[in-house]
């Protein structure tokens, strides 16, 4: 992808502007100048950007899980890199420009916090979600989308069980809930057996859909963050494995050359090391 430090460009790097972010912007300028920018990012659209976003995101999520400084500021960057790359093709193709994007955010939280640049009050972060519901349905009967649904604005390209939390939780602040908090853990259970009773692939199919949602439920009931967590253990299963076959290398061997009882030891060794 490109980066404004090894792009296949030839041209210099501009310098003598006033602030970081304004360099960072010249330059971006620069490598989408017609003349004597680089070809491939004067090739790039909206579109060809898409994929790079995404990736961008879930590395400086894997950054900021690591909580490693050096990797959050790199990888934060290259998330910023996306946004002035398409606000540069927005002001190419005269649509839009990066004073647009800043702009309106800024206009955006000072609407959104009027708790602390207006006169009304929100002691606690759950009093500030509510005032933000509050907040968001007027803007959009401002907009003329009174009757649009307040999940409408979640995401359908996050990952899928990212998107179960999300649409839990906004429902939740709409008083969308369950009047005892632990029937969500009660309906998991019941979800499981659900599953479990499928008689067809397709029912199958859609009772592990609703058991995988009604986790994404609990995971927001306890405060978690079901797809970080799911993520962990993905990791854990993959370094656990990884030991696995390392012990079957040792003992001159393969997996599928081992009895079950063998294999379910050496897993029971490799979740001891980790």
């Amino acid at each position: 992808m490109a980066d404004a430090t090894d792009s296949p460009s030839k041209s210099s790097r501009p310098t003598g502007s006033p602030s970081t972010f304004d360099r960072l912007l010249a330059t971006m300028r620069r490598l989408r100048d017609p003349e004597t920018g680089c070809p491939w990012d004067l090739e790039q659209t909206h579109a060809s950007l898409r994929d790079p976003l995404l990736q961008e995101t879930y590395e400086a999520l894997d950054a900021l899980t690591a909580g490693e400084p050096a990797a959050i500021v790199e990888e934060l960057g290259d998330v910023l890199l996306q946004v002035v790359f398409n606000a540069q093709i927005g002001a190419d193709e005269g649509t839009f420009t990066i004073d647009d994007v800043v702009g309106q955010l800024d206009a955006k939280l000072v609407r959104r916090h009027p708790h602390v640049f207006g006169e009304e009050t929100a002691r606690t972060a759950e009093e500030v979600r509510g005032l933000w519901e509050r907040l968001k349905a007027t803007e959009r009967a401002s907009k003329g989308e009174g009757d649009r649904s307040m999940l409408a604005g979640v995401s359908t390209n996050m990952p899928a069980l990212a998107y179960a939390q999300a649409v839990v939780a906004r429902a939740r602040r709409a008083g969308f809930d369950w009047d005892d908090p632990d029937t969500v853990f009660d309906k998991v259970a019941e979800e499981l057996a659900e599953v479990r009773a499928a008689p067809t692939l397709q029912r199958r199919e859609e009772e592990l859909g609703d058991l995988l949602f009604a986790l994404g439920a609990a995971a927001h009931r306890l405060g978690v963050d079901a797809e970080q967590a799911l993520r962990g253990a993905n990791a854990r299963f993959a370094t656990r494995f990884g030991r696995v076959e390392a012990e079957m290398r040792e003992r001159g061997t393969t997996l599928s050359e081992v009895p079950a009882a063998e294999k379910l030891a050496a897993w029971e060794r490799a979740k001891a090391a980790t």
